[in-house]
């Protein structure tokens, strides 16, 4: 199972900026680069409602077993090296998003690179210009630019491969929800080594809360949800498409946002044999394969929502084959595509037949 929850809050902050709040523009930035030989440094701060997170997970919408994984879009990039890697880590004070842009609407108030809200510093807490960090808490040294937790960091990292974010921080992200550390958000950014080193990494642009597009960030759960109890029905024989037919029998066209519906498959051989009885052959459901899975993906753009794997395989009752679709947070007015994959004798038949539905 596959559940997704856009972000509250975000904003990037700039070294050569380093009282400009930017918490309304539409793009995120993470960068070190030099122009004229002077260096500039992007970070930039999301944070998401854990509260309605951890209320998830308390009343079982979100399945034991969980992992969380943090995206973002690249909207582009400039002269980004082939290989590098990217850290989060949670932040350690609180800051306010703020109304500016970066270019127009220009304003003091909010997060900067030195200012935690347009008033106060990141850290006050200084000898002789060097940051005097408590245990466990660190950032720049000359105390701007944020300051996190050092427990709670996580990466990914690049090598010749899109410049998009999808960022395991399980581990963050069980720190705020068993209350160990309060939730400030995040912080992405390259490592102080990289920082403070003379290489230029380019500009890293993604897509932020603010964006007109559909590519928000979203902090994403997946857990195994899939349950296989036949009960009385009968298996399929042979292979899929061959033998026997796959067919979505209660799909709409049409879902509510927010919705999760829950999705039959009905498997019934294609050529079944006759016999005298009181139904017709041709109605009677078996069980798909147990190695059978579903894929979401985006109508229009062909981007891949929900991928096939284990967070992704199908279920099974007394009834049917089914799989419960999460759909929250899923951008409405959209046409989405469901497909199937069915895995046999270590043989993969993907059913792609035009199974669409929007989300109003």
């Amino acid at each position: 199972m596959h559940k997704l929850y856009t972000a509250s809050y975000d904003a990037s902050i700039y070294l050569q900026q380093p009282v400009h709040n930017t918490g309304r523009d539409s793009i995120l930035e993470i960068a070190k680069t030099y122009f004229s030989g002077i260096k500039d440094i992007n970070r930039t701060l999301i944070k998401f409602d854990i509260n309605t997170i951890s209320a998830s997970i308390s009343n079982g919408e979100i399945g034991s077993g969980w992992k969380s994984y943090l995206n973002l879009k690249s909207a582009n990039a400039l002269e980004i090296p082939s290989e590098y890697t990217i850290y989060a880590n949670a932040v350690s004070e609180s800051w306010d998003m703020g109304l500016g842009l970066r270019f127009d609407d220009t304003t003091t108030d909010g997060v900067s690179w030195r200012y935690r809200d347009g008033i106060n510093k990141w850290q006050n807490n200084a000898t002789a210009g060097t940051a005097i960090y408590p245990a466990g808490i660190t950032g720049s040294t000359n105390a701007e630019g944020g300051v996190w937790y050092t427990a709670s960091q996580c990466s990914q990292s690049y090598s010749y491969e899109s410049d998009d974010i999808h960022m395991d921080i399980t581990n963050l992200v069980k720190l705020w929800v068993s209350g160990t550390i309060e939730n400030n958000g995040l912080i992405l950014r390259h490592g102080l080594e990289n920082e403070n080193d003379s290489i230029d990494y380019g500009i890293l642009r993604f897509f932020s809360k603010e964006t007109k597009t559909i590519y928000q960030p979203t902090l994403e759960f997946i857990w195994e949800d899939a349950n296989f109890n036949t009960g009385s029905l009968l298996a399929v024989t042979g292979y899929a498409l061959e033998n026997y037919k796959v067919i979505l029998t209660n799909l709409k066209t049409k879902y509510e946002r927010d919705s999760k519906p829950r999705i039959r498959i009905k498997g019934r051989d294609k050529f079944p044999l006759k016999a005298f009885g009181t139904t017709f052959a041709y109605d009677q459901s078996k069980y798909i394969p147990e190695t059978t899975y579903y894929e979401l993906e985006d109508y229009v753009t062909g981007d891949i929502i929900y991928p096939f794997s284990d967070y992704t395989k199908v279920s099974c009752d007394s009834v049917s084959n089914y799989f419960d679709l999460e759909l929250s947070n899923l951008p409405i007015y959209r046409t989405y595509k469901l497909k199937l994959k069915i895995v046999e004798n270590g043989t993969s038949t993907i059913i792609d037949d035009k199974l669409i539905f929007e989300i109003v």
